[in-house]
């Protein structure tokens, strides 16, 4: 972030970090380095939702110089009216619930103390479970955890060996079989309603920015456990080996 903030200086530029989920990374002393530069902002979005432990639809923007606020006024004939002094002008939306009340509680409930003890504990499993992931010869982590989230997949052994040798056309192939089985691993976990994670789409460069379908885990919770990981990444494969996913999966390497 700092080169960046050199840049945008350089030319002028309003420089606005999108924090909404690192941001409150900040109230941890421990891992806030991670955030260096975050403070040549000119603004800096945050969804409280997130890891101010609020409900959904608590989100925020912070100016540098309160003056920027004007940037995002808004007027209409029949309410907001310029020159009014109605505080809604400033905001995204004209007229919302009263979420900055939850922010507000949470902060003086929880704390920094709170919140950093949260913060550091999310960073810390996220680095535990990952190397639970690179332990396991069923799984492949496709990205280390900056902070408390991180992504990997399901892979077997034999088809990591096979892409690992493979040709750009096999390695498509053999990753599109191991996107569908990633998706139907997915579901089924999340429809026994045991433990849950959620997946997302990536392009790393190690596949030659081919879409790999991945399961993303976000460490938030201060109650889960080492045990719970384990069980969660067990079930994962169980219910490969129920579907019969690997042994199709397999087949198809094997024929190639």
């Amino acid at each position: 972030m700092d080169k960046i903030a050199e840049i945008t200086a350089a030319w002028g530029c309003h420089y606005h970090v999108d924090a909404a989920w690192g941001g409150p990374t900040l109230f941890s002393n421990k891992y806030k380095h991670l955030l260096k530069g975050i403070e040549k902002a000119d603004s800096v979005t945050i969804d409280a939702h997130k890891q101010l432990y609020v409900p959904m639809g608590a989100g925020l923007v912070v100016f540098k110089e309160p003056e920027l606020t004007r940037e995002i006024v808004q007027h209409a004939n029949y309410i907001v009216r310029e020159g009014s002094k109605d505080l809604g002008s400033l905001t995204l939306e004209g007229s919302r619930a009263g979420m900055a009340m939850l922010v507000h509680s949470g902060l003086k409930i929880i704390g920094r103390q709170g919140y950093q003890l949260l913060i550091d504990m999310g960073i810390e499993k996220a680095a535990g479970f990952a190397q639970m992931i690179e332990a396991n010869h069923h799984f492949e982590l496709m990205t280390q955890p900056e902070l408390n989230i991180l992504t990997y997949r399901y892979v077997a052994p034999e088809i990591a060996d096979r892409l690992t040798a493979a040709s750009e056309a096999e390695s498509r192939l053999l990753n599109e079989k191991l996107n569908r089985l990633n998706r139907s691993l997915q579901k089924a976990q999340r429809e026994r309603g045991k433990s849950f994670v959620s997946r997302t789409i990536l392009k790393p460069d190690r596949y030659g920015k081919q879409e790999i379908h991945v399961l993303r885990a976000i460490l938030a919770n201060p109650l889960t456990t080492e045990q719970i990981l384990a069980d969660m990444l067990q079930e994962q494969i169980d219910i490969v080996a129920g579907q019969n996913l690997h042994a199709s999966l397999l087949e198809y390497a094997a024929d190639r």
